[in-house]
């Protein structure tokens, strides 16, 4: 992954904390999220999206080749400007968090784009991304640590870039959180005949025991020209 020339990128922290264990409760109500971009397939090498931010003060324009993926952002009716470019396989679950904060996977990374600072922020290292209703949180699977690089456990991330969260035990994935942001809600495959259940989790309940290597490096910044 490049980074744009122009653009500063940030890497986020995390905390690192004790660990938990818990089996969840079932879901309160529906697992919901914010609304991801849409997107269109045009042939086997060309996928591209279009859509504007919640208050329309920002559109986007994706592209994704054989070789690469671009973000396109315009303010208003504007010409689009290329804020962010990556030759990894760039870019998925991309969602508005916030009016003027576009969140997205290029995996493995999970990054924030602010347009009006062309800042890029990552948070983590997950294989997808839902992000909760107030846009304070993004949820994710992802490896469990150095022994167990298969994505089973579901990390919660602070869009913010200052925590990280687990949830206890192996989840096939995150689909969603509760209408108030104040859990997340995942699915497991449970016996017999690996049948999916969805649990609920609080977030008040969850545990900083992100592994490092696997989940959050260091803090590094690129300034373009």
């Amino acid at each position: 992954m490049s980074p744009t020339v122009g653009a500063l990128l940030v890497l986020g922290v995390v905390l690192a904390g004790c660990g938990g264990s818990s089996n969840g409760t079932t879901p309160t109500g529906a697992a919901l999220q914010l609304p991801q971009c849409p997107v269109t397939r045009l042939s086997s090498k060309l996928i591209v999206g279009t859509c504007h931010s919640p208050d329309s003060a920002w559109s986007l324009r994706y592209r994704r080749g054989a070789a690469n993926g671009r973000l396109f952002l315009a303010r208003g009716q504007g010409k689009g400007v290329e804020m962010y470019h990556s030759s990894n396989d760039c870019c998925e679950n991309i969602t508005w968090a916030k009016p003027h904060l576009l969140l997205f996977v290029d995996y493995p990374l999970v990054e924030t784009l602010d347009p009006t600072t062309r800042t890029v922020t990552m948070l983590g290292q997950l294989n997808d991304a839902v992000v909760s209703l107030n846009g304070r949180w993004v949820a994710g699977s992802g490896a469990a640590g150095p022994g167990d690089p298969v994505a089973t456990t579901v990390y919660v991330l602070g869009v913010d870039a200052k925590n990280c969260l687990v949830v206890p035990g192996a989840s096939a994935d995150a689909v969603g959180f509760t209408r108030d942001g104040t859990s997340v809600i995942v699915r497991r495959n449970v016996a017999p005949e690996n049948q999916a259940q969805l649990r609920q989790f609080a977030l008040s309940s969850l545990k900083a025991d992100c592994p490092p290597r696997q989940v959050m490096t260091q803090r590094t910044t690129f300034i373009g020209n």
